[in-house]
């Protein structure tokens, strides 16, 4: 029976109530995924972008030097969301990665190659020459990525394909929503690099004389975000009627607390379609721009939310009857919530200062 394949529940009390690692978890989550998001996103549209269009060199540039931090910030950032789910979920997550095993550690061997390529192509870029053929196999390197963590996020809601995948791992790619939740992902992820791409354009033409190149970053921008988001929206009920029918009949049967936050994503996304479609001058529309941005991170916040209101539909009658004790340690807590408020104020800061304090022409970098 697929139960007996699931670990025993841990016997360690948990060291808080599990509603504060919930939420621990999604703030968590949230913060690691705007990283993997420009990642994710940038890197494929630096590939995608012909050297023959206005501010190409300027993009693939933006893009690779914001990977050089952004990759290391996305990995920094993903061990807090691993260790609440190793707390909420753990015997069913790490099942999955078992079961993957070879894709789960060779994700390892992929993110190295893709890290190196970005080295490399902005030397190159530094040196003026092509980088085309280094940003398409980086792009591939993190979409693969991208698939490996889907792979094992799917088969972790559901123990009852463990038997087969564990037969066949190949098996864990059939399930009728994997393909519909990598194209959420990715194209979500296009969309929020865009938009980062036409803000800090519009942004550049108040202080660079090259007011064409930054006019092509902000264009190419848009358009991203606007083919990308329109997709998405398509994908996102795709997404919807791909789930199991006792998942989703649970989903739309949970009220406000399950539909607020879809539906709030949803009119969000429908929004930000609307304001990109009456952009017609970027760098005259500053604003507008900023508010693309603003209502992508707004649609990703109720997605996330979504997205974990389903995990717990999913694994609900495999967490029947689970008896958790809980013995609260609020000094390790406290400690921890200090420390974590404290680098992501740092981090920030860093990020700001790497943006501002740019060396000018001729001025020696530090």
């Amino acid at each position: 029976m697929p139960a007996n394949l699931i670990p025993a529940l841990d016997p360690a009390a948990l060291p808080g109530p599990p509603w504060l690692f919930h939420v621990l978890w999604v703030i968590t989550f949230l913060i690691h995924l705007v990283f993997v998001n420009m990642v994710m996103g940038g890197s494929v549209l630096a590939a995608l972008v012909g050297r023959g269009r206005p501010g190409a060199t300027e993009i693939q540039t933006f893009f690779v030097e914001v990977n050089g931090w952004a990759i290391s910030f996305a990995i920094t950032f993903g061990i807090a969301p691993l260790l609440f789910m190793q707390v909420l979920f753990g015997r069913f997550f790490y099942t999955a990665t078992i079961l993957l095993a070879w894709w789960w550690l060779g994700m390892l061997l992929i993110l190295t190659l893709g890290y190196y390529l970005n080295y490399i192509a902005k030397a190159r870029l530094k040196a003026g020459k092509g980088v085309r053929v280094l940003l398409i196999i980086e792009a591939v390197c993190f979409l693969k990525i991208a698939a490996i963590q889907v792979a094992i996020n799917v088969l972790h809601l559901q123990p009852g394909r463990w038997e087969s995948v564990a037969q066949q791992s190949w098996a864990a790619l059939l399930d009728p929503t994997f393909l519909p939740r990598m194209l959420h992902f990715v194209l979500a992820a296009i969309a929020m690099a865009g938009a980062v791409l036409a803000f800090v354009a519009t942004r550049r033409a108040a202080t660079t004389d090259n007011r064409e190149a930054s006019l092509g970053m902000a264009r190419f921008g848009l358009r991203a975000a606007f083919v990308a988001s329109a997709l998405n929206l398509a994908d996102g009920f795709w997404l919807l009627l791909a789930l199991p029918k006792d998942v989703l009949r649970a989903f739309m049967r949970g009220g406000a607390a399950t539909m607020i936050p879809l539906t709030i994503g949803i009119l969000l996304g429908v929004l930000l379609l609307v304001v990109l479609s009456r952009i017609t001058d970027p760098l005259a529309q500053a604003k507008d721009v900023r508010r693309v941005a603003e209502a992508l991170v707004a649609t990703v916040v109720f997605m996330v939310l979504t997205r974990h209101q389903l995990r717990d539909i999913y694994l609900a009658p495999w967490r029947a009857g689970e008896q958790v004790t809980v013995a609260t340690q609020w000094g390790p807590l406290a400690l921890f919530l200090g420390v974590f408020v404290l680098c992501v104020g740092l981090t920030i800061y860093a990020i700001v200062g790497a943006i501002k304090d740019r060396p000018g022409p001729g001025e020696a970098a530090a």
